[in-house]
């Protein structure tokens, strides 16, 4: 077996335009926009995420594994994999609740984005961006390589299994 293959590869929940197979999707949060690391000290209860406007919003399903990946710029919260879980509905365009007082950038909340249902759990020790960057499989996952890239981002079948493995500890 060669780095990067596992015996067991996870399902292709779907595939970008470019071919790539993704088994599961990356909801970025970004601290600037919204206060994550507030959400995350409180407990608040991630039941929805909001994608950007794009063809992969379409892909996204009910039973999707998903995994929240906050971004840098919160010096209490520091970039990586934070939370797990599964998106349990399709998205429908909404704009951010006006009455959440975690929204820090207005013109964010009230953009019209796809909005879609998900559960995740909070992880008693978040994987860290130097851990992802420093893994040789998931050193080339797209969060990575085009940090810019719109909510969501996609894992490929190696990449996912290999962030299970980390999880998994």
């Amino acid at each position: 077996m060669t780095t990067g293959e596992h015996p067991l590869r996870p399902t292709t929940i779907a595939r970008l335009r470019n071919g790539e197979p993704v088994a599961a999707w990356v909801l970025k949060a970004r601290p600037s926009l919204w206060d994550i690391g507030a959400a995350l000290r409180a407990g608040v209860e991630l039941d929805w995420w909001r994608l950007a406007h794009s063809y992969r919003a379409e892909l996204v399903g009910p039973g999707h594994p998903c995994v929240m990946w906050v971004t840098r710029g919160d010096p209490d919260t520091p970039a990586g994999v934070w939370a797990v879980g599964t998106v349990t509905g399709l998205p429908v365009d909404d704009s951010g609740d006006p009455d959440d007082p975690l929204w820090l950038d207005e013109a964010a909340r009230r953009q019209v984005r796809p909005r879609i249902p998900v559960e995740l759990e909070v992880l008693e020790r978040p994987v860290l961006l130097e851990e992802v960057r420093d893994h040789p499989v998931l050193s080339g996952t797209e969060v990575l390589r085009v940090p810019r890239i719109g909510n969501p981002a996609a894992l490929t079948p190696d990449e996912w299994a290999a962030l299970e493995e980390l999880l998994a500890g």
